[in-house]
C-alpha cells in the first residue's frame, strides 16, 4: 500500500450546496473524498458521464477501483497555521435559472419565474487560490491526473500535485470506511469531528502512518 501526501489549489470557484449561511448557502471548508475519487474517474476515462439512469449513489463503481482519497482539508487545518478556506463574497443566483429581464425577472419568450426578487437567493463559493491538503492510498502506483473538476455542475477547477515536504495530519471521512468500504475500525481515537450531511461525517486529526493502520484492513481485502 501506498500512501501519498497530495496539495490541491482551487483555479476557479468550488460550489456546494452544503452550510445554510446569511439567507443563501455555503460552501463547506472541505473538499470530500468522495467528490474526489469520483471526478479523478472521470478524469481518467473510467466512468461514464453522466449517467442519466443512476438517480441514487450505490458507490459499486468506486469500489472497483484501488484507491482512495482522504478529506482534502485547508492548510490551516492540515498543518496547525497558514490559512484557512477562504470564500468569495455572497453571489447572488436565481434559483428558477431564468433571467432578470428590464428588472421584473420575467423574459418575454422564456417567462421564468413570477415575482420579483422572491426567488433570488446567496451562494458562497470556494475562493480561487485556497489550498487544500489530503492522502491518497492505494495498492499499487497510481498516476493522478493534473486537474479534475468537481463541485455543483463541475465547474470547480482543482490542480493536484505531491506534497513533497511537510507532514500533516489528515481527516477521514466515517461514512465511507463504514457504509462503502465496509471496514471494522474498532476503537480508534480522535479528537475532530464534523457532520454536514450524511455521506460526510468527518474523524481526526491521523498521522500518515495511522492512516495506513486504518486503511490497512482495505488493503489486505480481496475486491
Amino acid at each position: 500500500m501506498e500512501i501519498t501526501p497530495i496539495k490541491i489549489e482551487t483555479l476557479s470557484p468550488v460550489n456546494y450546496y452544503y452550510v445554510a449561511a446569511a439567507g443563501g448557502m455555503r460552501t463547506s471548508s472541505f473538499i470530500g473524498d468522495i467528490a474526489l475519487k469520483y471526478a479523478t474517474l472521470r478524469q481518467l476515462g473510467y466512468l461514464d458521464y453522466p449517467e442519466p439512469t443512476k438517480f441514487q449513489p450505490t458507490y459499486d463503481d468506486l469500489n472497483r477501483f484501488d484507491f482512495w482519497f482522504t478529506v482534502a482539508i485547508s492548510e490551516k487545518l492540515a498543518f496547525g497555521e497558514g490559512s484557512p478556506t477562504l470564500y468569495m463574497k455572497n453571489m447572488i443566483r436565481n434559483t428558477m435559472h431564468g433571467i432578470d429581464y428590464n428588472g421584473s425577472n420575467k423574459y418575454p419568450n422564456a417567462r421564468e419565474g413570477s415575482t420579483m426578487y422572491k426567488n433570488f437567493y446567496f451562494q458562497q463559493p470556494i475562493r480561487p487560490g485556497n489550498f487544500f491538503y489530503c492522502y491518497l492510498i492505494s495498492k499499487s502506483k497510481i498516476d493522478l491526473p493534473m486537474t479534475i473538476r468537481v463541485g455543483n455542475g463541475k465547474t470547480g477547477i482543482l490542480n493536484l500535485t505531491k506534497q513533497l515536504t511537510g507532514k500533516f495530519n489528515g481527516i477521514l471521512n466515517l461514512y465511507t470506511l463504514q457504509n462503502i468500504l465496509k471496514t471494522k475500525l474498532g476503537d480508534i481515537e480522535y479528537t475532530f469531528t464534523e457532520h454536514l450531511i450524511l455521506q460526510y461525517y468527518l474523524i481526526g486529526m491521523f498521522s500518515k502512518e495511522k492512516i495506513g493502520e486504518i486503511y490497512n484492513e482495505w488493503d489486505n481485502r480481496n475486491l
